[in-house]
C-alpha cells in the first residue's frame, strides 16, 4: 500500500496578455515624443507636399504640360544617375590599383581601396600584389573598363569629368 501526503490542489493560470496594452495608446499623437503631440500632420505635410508635388493630373490637365513635367523629371533622374557614374570613375581613378592590375592582371587582384587604419579595420587590407595593400574587389568593375577601351587613370579622370558635365547637363535641361 502506498501512502501519499495529500498535496493541495493547484490551478494553474496563464495570462496571454501578462502587459496590458493596446496599439490605440501608440497610435495616439505625442505618445513617443511630445514634439509632434498637435497631430500627425506635424510630420506628414511633407509627404503629402511631396505626393502633390508629383501627381501631375491634379496640376493641370493638359496632356502637353503633364508630359513636359514627366520628361522633366526624367531629366532629374540621369542627372543622379551621371552624378553617380562619375563618382564611380573618380574613385576608380584616385583610389584604385587599376594601372597595375593592367600591367600584370594575372598576379595582381583588383582593389578599390584602402581601409584607413582607426581603430583595427587595416586587417582587412591584404596584398593583392604589385606591392598595393587594399581590399580585392570581385565586381568586375575594371574587366568592364578594360572592355570599354580605358587603359590609364588619366583616361578615368577624364570620363568623370564627363560625367559630372553630362549630369549638370542633364540638370539643366530638366
Amino acid at each position: 500500500m502506498i501512502i501519499r501526503s495529500p498535496e493541495p490542489e493547484v490551478k494553474i493560470l496563464v495570462d496571454r496578455d501578462p502587459v496590458k496594452t493596446s496599439f490605440e495608446e501608440w497610435a495616439r499623437p505625442g505618445h513617443f515624443s511630445r514634439t509632434i503631440a498637435k497631430g500627425p500632420d506635424t510630420t506628414t505635410w511633407i509627404w503629402n507636399l511631396h505626393a502633390d508635388a508629383h501627381d501631375f493630373d491634379s496640376h493641370t490637365s493638359d496632356l502637353e504640360e503633364i508630359s513636359r513635367k514627366i520628361f522633366s523629371a526624367h531629366f532629374g533622374q540621369l542627372s543622379i544617375i551621371f552624378l553617380w557614374l562619375s563618382s564611380m570613375y573618380f574613385h576608380g581613378a584616385r583610389f584604385s590599383n587599376y594601372e597595375a592590375w593592367l600591367n600584370d592582371p594575372t598576379h595582381i587582384g583588383p582593389s578599390a581601396q584602402v581601409v584607413w587604419p582607426i581603430v583595427g579595420q587595416e586587417i582587412l587590407n591584404g596584398n593583392v600584389g604589385g606591392g598595393f595593400r587594399g581590399i580585392q574587389i570581385t565586381s568586375g568593375f575594371f574587366q568592364i573598363w578594360r572592355a570599354s577601351g580605358i587603359t590609364s587613370e588619366l583616361q578615368l579622370y577624364c570620363t568623370a569629368i564627363g560625367a559630372l558635365v553630362f549630369a549638370a547637363l542633364m540638370l539643366f535641361s530638366g
